[in-house]
């Protein structure tokens, strides 16, 4: 089996070699079969042109006579969760849906995010006796990232 550590290791090389292009690591994962699925981000997205390049940079590094493999290099899609911090950054303004591990569903705006954490806006309301609920301002929340489940982007077409 093809070794994880020295896939996200030519990934780091084959990132750096583009520094230009602002691309990070997001996830990379090697099933007993040797299916290799690298996924990447970027401050200004990924190009089709950015897969191409970091899959070949991978797939010349490794060697198809020792062991067979198949390579998969993609963008973190918009449908999947944030990740790492630099994705939190990349999203700051964004509206996103967070799941605590306490169970608790917010959606807000990321405002903030460094390494420890980020930040959310939410709309605070109250609920009139009988009535519709009447939005009352706005609270900033922080999250340390390992009090957060899950965090996925709004994906709005207005």
């Amino acid at each position: 089996m093809i070794n994880k550590q020295k896939v996200q290791a030519l990934l780091q090389e084959a990132l750096m070699e583009r520094t230009a292009s602002g691309l990070f690591p997001v996830s990379v994962s090697v099933s007993p079969k040797n299916e290799i699925k690298v996924s990447m981000d970027g401050m200004q997205g990924v190009s089709i042109d950015d897969c191409v390049a970091i899959s070949r940079y991978i797939e010349e590094h490794l060697d198809r006579d020792e062991e067979d493999f198949e390579l998969t290099v993609s963008s973190a899609g918009l449908d999947q969760p944030l990740r790492i911090p630099a994705q939190y950054k990349k999203n700051e303004g964004r509206e996103a849906k967070v799941l605590t591990v306490q169970g608790e569903s917010l959606k807000g705006v990321i405002v903030d995010a460094d390494a420890a954490g980020f930040s959310l806006r939410l709309s605070a309301s109250k609920r009139n006796t009988g009535k519709k609920k009447e939005e009352t301002g706005e609270v900033v929340r922080h999250f340390a990232y390992s009090d957060v489940k899950e965090t996925k982007l709004i994906i709005s077409f207005k």
